[in-house]
């Protein structure tokens, strides 16, 4: 370095300067000052660190200003996302202040015009409440540090799912702010809670008409596309006299085989098909069917429904009044034909037993007189058959007292003792003590009569009658069981008809069933015959009670 000293002390001063302000700046920097050893002044001079920093400093301010610009970007992006998000968010210091919320907050839980909530409570501005709810989310994070979720909260008539988490901490690690999200689930409320009364009112249907069907006097069967019973009701298992499970899954063919032919159309419908049906307890009972297809909302079948009513009991009332009818027509006839004979069998019999006492008679005269005078007297009873038939067979109006029934069926026994004896059949009663009836005792003595010499005549000798009275709700039931060889299934229907008989030709009228159920008609009963699973027959009479037709 040369010149003049003045010249020389300025540029050591300036020297000086620039190493003094370059190890400033490298100590900014975090980097060891340059020392003399390292750098002379001469070299320091051609190096113009300071030119060198200068011009660092200027793509430093550079690449600063490029931050920032693609800050402030992401800063726009992040605030729309922020406003665009389907949820509500805040931003909520530990005094439940609002520090900074979305547009979707503001449209969620604030008034359009509402102002500016930044540093409003948050209870008092989102739910117009004094302090925070119980369960609210934001002060359990505060108070644990743990995010939170509340499922459903309202909030100024909306249902809202708020979740919280912590945003900031404080030196000891404490939560001093917290990010609320409000996912709006009014509508699914309101669809839930529609959905539920929905529900119930179905349900509620559902059970009423479930009332209906078990309610019902007629039995249920709803079977499926395979024809196999998937639901029954109540009346079902009691005509059927199965149990629900006994009847579940079975085919329609094995509870009815009769309908076999109509399963074969799917679209079948029938109406009032009569048929019978054998019941659990081996009991036969008659049907009135209907049946129809079951179809969808689409019109598609998906099954069957089959109702059935038990019209065994209007079966035998039909046919009592049609026998009733024949009856008193037969009736009718056999009063007419009984007057017109009895007069000249009488005239018969009357001149036979004359002739009979003449004393110039040959022995073959006698006996054809005699065998004149026996038919006669056959035929006389024969005649009176039919008038006791005919009065029987016509309605009348008997006379009805109180009748105990235990003492007619004794009184009616003992006329039979010798014929009991004779034939070697043991008769056991049964008589349980009973109310009295209100019967005619001389036409029920005449029925008890009818239905055990019926009995005898059905075993013959060496066999067992036995008698049975009970109570029971429709009044009181008379069977008579005999251990003879029973009836026929073919001609029980036919076995109350006048003139029918079982037995050998010339041994019965056909007219003693006819004359019982005659009088137990007139005396407000009943009469039937029931299937027994042992050899024999049993007649059931069942009469009314006194203090029953009193009520």
């Amino acid at each position: 370095m040369s010149g003049c000293p003045k010249q020389q002390e300025n540029c050591l001063a300036y020297v000086r300067y620039i190493r003094e302000k370059t190890n400033q700046l490298l100590g900014v920097m975090g980097t060891e000052p340059l020392q003399e050893e390292e750098l002379d002044d001469h070299a320091l001079i051609e190096l113009d660190p300071i030119g060198t920093i200068a011009q660092s400093f200027g793509h430093i301010l550079e690449y600063l200003n490029e931050t920032i610009n693609e800050l402030q970007v992401a800063k726009d992006e992040l605030q729309a996302i922020f406003d665009a998000t389907g949820v509500g968010i805040s931003i909520i210091d530990r005094n439940f202040r609002i520090l900074r919320c979305n547009e979707k907050q503001r449209t969620l839980l604030l008034a359009p015009e509402a102002e500016d909530v930044t540093g409003c409570y948050c209870f008092d501005a989102y739910g117009n409440r004094n302090a925070p709810v119980e369960h609210c989310p934001a002060k359990y994070t505060f108070a644990t540090g743990q995010p939170a979720v509340a499922r459903e909260i309202v909030k100024r008539g909306k249902y809202f799912q708020v979740a919280t988490t912590p945003f900031a901490r404080d030196e000891n690690n404490k939560v001093t702010t917290v990010i609320e999200v409000s996912l709006d689930i009014t509508e699914k409320k309101m669809a839930e809670q529609s959905e539920k009364e929905q529900r119930d009112f179905y349900l509620t249907e559902k059970s009423k008409l479930a009332t209906v069907l078990e309610s019902l006097s007629e039995g249920l069967l709803v079977a499926g596309t395979n024809d196999r019973i998937l639901s029954v009701n109540r009346s079902a298992t009691m005509i059927l006299q199965r149990d629900e499970a006994e009847l579940i899954g079975l085919a329609l063919t094995d509870l009815f085989p009769v309908i076999s032919v109509e399963l074969t159309d799917p679209m079948e419908i029938i109406q009032g098909l009569e048929l019978t049906c054998t019941q659990a307890r081996a009991n036969e009972c008659h049907l009135s069917l209907n049946m129809a297809p079951l179809l969808d909302n689409e019109m598609k079948r998906i099954g069957r429904v089959i109702t059935f009513r038990n019209i065994t009991e209007e079966k035998k009332q039909q046919e009592l009044y049609h026998r009733t009818e024949k009856l008193s027509a037969i009736g009718q006839l056999s009063a007419g034909v009984a007057h017109e004979l009895n007069t000249p069998l009488g005239s018969i019999l009357g001149y036979a037993r004359l002739l009979l006492k003449q004393e110039n008679l040959t022995q073959q005269q006698r006996e054809q007189l005699a065998v004149i005078a026996e038919q006669a007297k056959k035929s006389g009873t024969i005649i009176q058959a039919l008038l006791n038939f005919s009065r029987h067979a016509q309605p009348t109006q008997c006379r009805l007292d109180a009748c105990d029934l235990n003492s007619v069926i004794k009184n009616a026994l003992c006329l039979l003792t010798t014929e009991l004896s004779k034939r070697k059949i043991i008769l056991t009663t049964d008589l349980e003590l009973i109310p009295k009836v209100c019967a005619d005792p001389w036409g029920i003595e005449q029925v008890v009569l009818n239905l055990v010499m019926n009995a005898l005549q059905a075993i013959g000798s060496q066999g067992e009658i036995r008698i049975i009275v009970r109570r029971q709700p429709e009044g009181v039931r008379l069977e008579v069981q005999d251990s003879g060889p029973g009836i026929p299934d073919e001609v029980r229907s036919r076995i109350f008809d006048p003139f029918f008989t079982t037995k050998p030709f010339g041994e019965g009228t056909g007219l003693g069933l006819s004359i019982c159920a005659g009088i137990v008609n007139e005396n407000g009963g009943n009469i039937d015959i029931v299937k027994s699973d042992s050899r024999g027959t049993t007649f059931v009479v069942i009469l009314p009670c006194k203090e029953s037709v009193d009520a």
